[in-house]
C-alpha cells in the first residue's frame, strides 16, 4: 500500500503544471459533491425526518382527538334519548306491545337524532326480549346475542358509561354495505339507579373517514384498525399491513418506522385512539423534494451554480495568467534579459489586474450569502413566532373548559341551544387552523375573535359584551392569520375578567392616513407603563403571545413601527395594530 501511494506521488511530481492544476480542480469538484451529499444525507436529511416525525405524531393525535370529540357528541345524543320521558315511560311500562307508548318514545328518538350526524340505527332493548327502534339504512340484530349475559357484561360494568364496538360485535349488521360503529350503554332508572335498558347508536362509517378526510393526500393515507381488520373496508387489507404487523400494531399507544427506498421516504405509523377499540394507521410517503422548501432549493441552486461558476473563473484565469505565461516563458528562456523582463512585467500587471477583479468578485458573493441568511433567518423567526401562536391557541384547556361548559349546559338548556355552541366549537377551530394557509382575510379574522368570545360566554356569563365598529370595504383585506385572537384573549383574561364588574371588549376596523387600523378596546384593569414595556419586551409570561404576535406582523410588512399601545391603570387599555395598506 505504501509503495502504491509512493508511486501516485511520483506520477503526480513528474507531470506537467497545467496536468496538475487540473488534477488539483478534479479533486476539489470530487470533494464538493461528495461534501454536498454528506451535507444533505446527515444534516438536512436527519433533521427534516425529525421534523416529518414530531409532525406526524401530533397529526395522529389530532386525528384521534377529532374522533373523540366526534363520540361525546354521539354520547351526549344518547343522554338526551335516555332522559325523554316518553322513552323513560317505554322502558317502565310492563305492558307488552303499546302502540301509543312506542309510538312516542320511536317518535322522540327520531326527533332528537335528527339533529345529529352519522346516525344509521338506533336500538332500545327492554330487560326482557322487547325492543323499539329506528333506522336509516336495513339492519339485522340478533336478539339471541344482544340478550346473552356474555355480550351485555362489558355494557354493565360501565354503569351507564359508552362501549364502542365495531358491529355491536356481530350483534348488528348492515344488510348491505360497509360497517357500523356501534355505541352502546345502559340505560338506569332515575329513581332507583337499576337497570332498566341498553340503547345501541350505530353510526355509518363516515365518522371514522371524516375524522382524516381533511388531511389525506397523495402522499399520505389513513386507515382504522380493528379485531385484525380494516374497518373502512373489511374485504380488503389495506396497504403496507404486513410491515404493521411487523411493528406489533396496537401494542402501543404510538409507534412509526422508516423505510428508506431509491429518492423517497416511507413513515409507517399507527396511535391506538383511547377509549376506543380502533388502532389509526398512517403511510406517508416523503420524496426527495420534500425535504427542501421552494426557497431552499432555490439558494441551493444559487449556491451551486455560484461555486461552479467559481471554479470555473478560477481554472480559467490559473491557466490564462499562470500555467500559460509561465510555459510561454520557458520557451523564450533564450531570449534577450530586457525582452523577458518586459513580458514579465507585463504578466505581473494583468495578475494584479485580476486578482482585483477576483477580490471584487468574491466580495459580491460574500454579500449574497449573507443577504441569503438573513432572508433565511428572517423566514425561520416568523416560522417560530407562528407556531409559538399556533401553540398557545391548540392549548388543550381551552377546549376541555369548553366542552366541560357544554355538558353542564346539557341540562339546562335546548338540544338546539346545544348543537349552536358544539357548531360554534366546530368553526372556530375549523376557521383558527384555515387547512394551513399564512394569511386570511380580515372578515375571517374576526369571524374567529366573534366565535371565540362566544364559546367564553359559556364560561364567563356577563362579565363582558363585545363590540364592533368595522368599515366594510376593508373586511376582504388580507392579513397574517391569528393576529387579533391573541389580543382579545389578553383582553379577557389580563383586562375584563380582573376588573371584576362588566367590561366591553370593542374591535375596530378603519383606514387613517395610509394606513389600515385594527384596534382592541376593553374597559379593563388597564396597565402601567413597566407592564407595557414587559409585554413589549415579551417578559411578561402570562400575555398569550404579544410580542410573537408584533414580531409576525413586523416581518410580514417589513416595518417596525406596527403597533402602539394606549392604557390607563383601573380604566381602560387600546392595543391598535397599524399595517400598510
Amino acid at each position: 500500500m505504501k509503495k502504491k501511494i509512493e508511486r501516485i506521488i511520483r506520477w503526480f511530481y513528474r507531470r506537467r503544471l497545467k496536468d496538475k492544476i487540473r488534477f488539483l480542480f478534479l479533486v476539489l469538484v470530487i470533494t464538493y459533491i461528495v461534501t454536498l451529499y454528506f451535507i444533505y444525507n446527515f444534516l438536512v436529511k436527519k433533521n427534516m425526518m425529525e421534523y416529518v416525525l414530531e409532525s406526524n405524531y401530533n397529526t395522529m393525535i389530532s386525528i384521534g382527538n377529532n374522533l373523540n370529540v366526534e363520540f361525546e357528541v354521539v354520547d351526549t345524543m344518547s343522554q338526551l334519548i335516555m332522559t325523554n320521558s316518553n322513552v323513560i315511560e317505554y322502558l317502565r311500562d310492563r305492558g307488552h306491545e303499546n302502540t301509543r307508548i312506542n309510538n312516542n318514545a320511536i317518535t322522540a328518538m327520531y326527533d332528537i337524532s335528527t339533529k345529529f350526524n352519522y346516525v344509521s340505527s338506533i336500538y332500545i332493548f327492554k330487560e326482557y326480549k322487547e325492543y323499539i327502534h329506528i333506522s336509516r339504512h336495513l339492519t339485522n340484530v340478533d336478539l339471541n346475542l344482544v340478550y346473552s349475559p356474555l355480550w351485555r357484561k362489558e355494557i354493565l360494568e360501565k354503569r351507564g358509561a359508552c362501549v364502542i364496538r365495531v358491529n355491536g360485535d356481530g350483534a348488528f349488521k348492515k344488510k348491505f354495505g360497509e360497517p357500523l360503529i356501534s355505541v352502546i350503554r345502559v340505560i338506569n332508572d332515575i329513581d332507583t339507579q337499576k337497570p332498566i335498558g341498553i340503547i345501541a347508536i350505530n353510526l355509518n362509517i363516515d365518522i371514522l373517514k371524516n375524522s382524516f378526510n381533511d388531511m389525506t393526500s397523495d402522499d399520505r393515507n389513513f386507515w382504522y384498525y380493528a379485531g385484525g381488520k380494516n374497518i373502512l373496508d373489511q374485504n380488503e387489507e389495506f396497504e403496507g399491513l404486513d410491515e404493521f404487523r411487523k411493528m406489533g400494531i396496537g401494542k402501543k399507544e404510538f409507534d412509526q418506522s422508516i423505510k428508506q427506498g431509491f429518492g423517497v421516504t416511507r413513515v409507517f405509523s399507527y396511535y391506538r385512539v383511547p377509549n376506543t377499540p380502533f388502532v389509526l394507521a398512517k403511510i406517508e410517503t416523503v420524496p426527495f423534494f420534500r425535504y427542501f422548501s421552494v426557497q431552499a432549493v432555490v439558494v441551493i441552486v444559487i449556491v451551486i451554480a455560484l461555486s461552479i461558476l467559481c471554479i470555473v473563473i478560477t481554472g480559467v484565469f490559473i491557466s490564462a495568467f499562470i500555467t500559460n505565461p509561465i510555459e510561454r516563458l520557458m520557451q523564450f528562456m533564450n531570449l534577450e534579459k530586457l525582452e523577458l523582463d518586459e513580458n514579465g512585467t507585463r504578466n505581473r500587471s494583468a495578475l494584479a489586474s485580476k486578482e482585483n477583479e477576483m477580490m471584487l468578485k468574491n466580495s459580491r458573493l460574500i454579500e449574497i450569502n449573507q443577504i441569503m441568511s438573513e432572508l433565511l433567518e428572517k423566514e425561520k423567526t416568523m416560522r417560530k413566532a407562528e407556531m409559538e401562536v399556533l401553540q398557545e391557541q391548540i392549548n388543550p384547556h381551552f377546549l376541555y373548559n369548553t366542552l366541560g361548559s357544554i355538558a353542564d349546559l346539557a341540562l339546562e338548556i335546548s338540544a338546539d341551544e346545544i348543537y349552536d355552541v358544539v357548531e360554534t366549537l366546530g368553526n372556530f377551530y375549523r376557521r383558527f387552523l384555515s387547512k394551513g394557509s399564512r394569511e386570511i382575510t380580515i372578515r375571517e379574522e374576526i369571524a374567529i375573535v366573534q366565535d371565540y368570545l362566544k364559546l367564553q360566554k359559556l364560561r364567563y356569563h356577563d362579565v363582558f359584551e363585545d363590540e364592533y365598529e368595522l368599515q366594510e370595504d376593508l373586511m376582504d383585506f388580507r392579513v397574517p392569520k391569528l393576529i387579533l385572537q391573541p389580543l382579545v384573549e389578553n383582553s379577557l383574561y389580563h383586562g375584563v375578567r380582573l376588573k371584576g364588574e362588566k367590561g366591553i371588549i370593542k374591535i375596530s376596523v378603519y383606514a387613517k392616513d395610509g394606513l389600515l387600523h385594527i384596534s382592541v378596546y376593553d374597559t379593563g384593569v388597564g396597565m402601567s407603563l413597566e407592564q407595557i414595556s414587559s409585554i413589549m419586551n415579551g417578559d411578561n409570561k402570562k400575555s398569550f403571545g404579544f410580542k410573537g404576535t408584533m414580531d409576525r406582523i413586523r416581518y410580514y410588512y417589513d416595518a417596525e413601527d406596527v403597533f402602539e399601545i394606549k392604557s390607563e391603570e383601573g380604566k381602560y387599555c387600546l392595543v391598535d395594530i397599524r399595517i400598510p395598506i
